[in-house]
């Protein structure tokens, strides 16, 4: 009889430390989840570098044909992800094909419109940023942020003359606040 006892109360014990084991298991993966915040697609922020070389090489087709709005098109190309000691901290995309003057201005009033349709707010813009030619080259031309504080963007043109770009750059929110006051 003692020695059933013990099987089964050694039984009891092996099962709760199987369980505890997959709970801790489970908490560890939702911590890890919540610390990945995602910058674009399936980027996050201080992904491996090497990983998210492959996440572009694998959605290469899907990541080259991106809107912003209608009639736009943008990519993300081998030199869209930006990293620092083997992480990324921010993906570029640019628009897909170079730009007139008035197209590059219709790009950036559609990046706006559709940005703010997604519910981010417009933190910052510059008094002409509609205007590729007028914007401030120093200084960014507008950036929005996600609802949840997750994501920053800022929607920038390059160029001159008859040939323009609109650049579209994620970062992670609390690493570009930190940034900005120069705690990184």
């Amino acid at each position: 009889m003692l020695k059933n006892w013990l099987i089964f109360e050694n039984s009891k014990v092996s099962k709760m430390k199987v369980k505890s084991f997959f709970t801790l298991f489970f908490v560890f993966l939702i911590f890890e989840g919540a610390a990945q915040t995602l910058l674009f697609d399936e980027f996050y922020f201080e992904m491996p570098l090497s990983e998210a070389k492959k996440t572009l090489k694998k959605n290469q087709k899907k990541l080259t044909n991106i809107s912003f709005g209608p009639q736009t098109a943008y990519a993300v190309r081998k030199k869209s992800l930006v990293s620092n000691e083997g992480a990324l901290i921010s993906i570029n995309l640019w628009s897909k094909n170079n730009l007139t003057l008035q197209q590059a201005e219709k790009y950036l009033l559609k990046s706006k419109t559709y940005f703010e349709s997604k519910g981010y707010k417009t933190v910052y813009a510059q008094e002409n940023w509609s205007k590729p030619l007028l914007v401030k080259k120093n200084l960014p031309c507008i950036r929005f942020v996600d609802p949840n504080k997750q994501t920053v963007v800022e929607v920038d043109p390059r160029g001159q003359g008859s040939i323009h770009t609109i650049f579209v750059t994620y970062y992670n929110y609390e690493w570009f606040v930190k940034k900005a006051r120069g705690e990184k």
